[in-house]
């Protein structure tokens, strides 16, 4: 019987998921920063592979958020930023280049800090609303 529970269990929950399709954009930063942190943290390029391979995964999710109409287009351009400088990282991975790839992970940090502060509200958008 509870084989069974876990199978139907398993067989819903994917479902469930898929069907609400909406990006949790905390979650997904919050993860992005982690798998950074372990792509610079990497014994090797090519131990740092799976972790930028993540990392440009989850940039593409954070994409699919939804986002405030006024602040829409400047996240979008720094995910694409992050986008064409992961891509380089994986370039230089692909290459043992270490020294490349760390200047290009360095880049991604500077751009995710530089980023962050335009999701900071005011205190006059959270009293009043936009």
């Amino acid at each position: 019987m509870l084989r069974r529970f876990i199978c139907c269990l398993l067989i819903v929950i994917p479902l469930t998921a898929t069907a609400s399709n909406t990006v949790n954009l905390e979650t997904t930063m919050k993860n992005m920063g982690l798998a950074l942190k372990q792509a610079r943290e990497a014994a090797s390029p090519q131990a740092a592979k799976p972790y930028i391979n993540n990392l440009s995964a989850l940039t593409e999710q954070a994409k699919a958020a939804p986002f405030p109409d006024d602040k829409a287009h400047t996240y979008l351009e720094g995910l694409n930023k992050v986008q064409l400088t992961l891509q380089r990282a994986q370039v230089a991975a692909d290459a043992n280049d270490n020294e490349t790839l760390q200047q290009a992970l360095a880049e991604v940090e500077q751009l995710r800090r530089a980023y962050h502060k335009h999701r900071k509200v005011s205190f006059w958008q959270l009293l009043f609303g936009n």
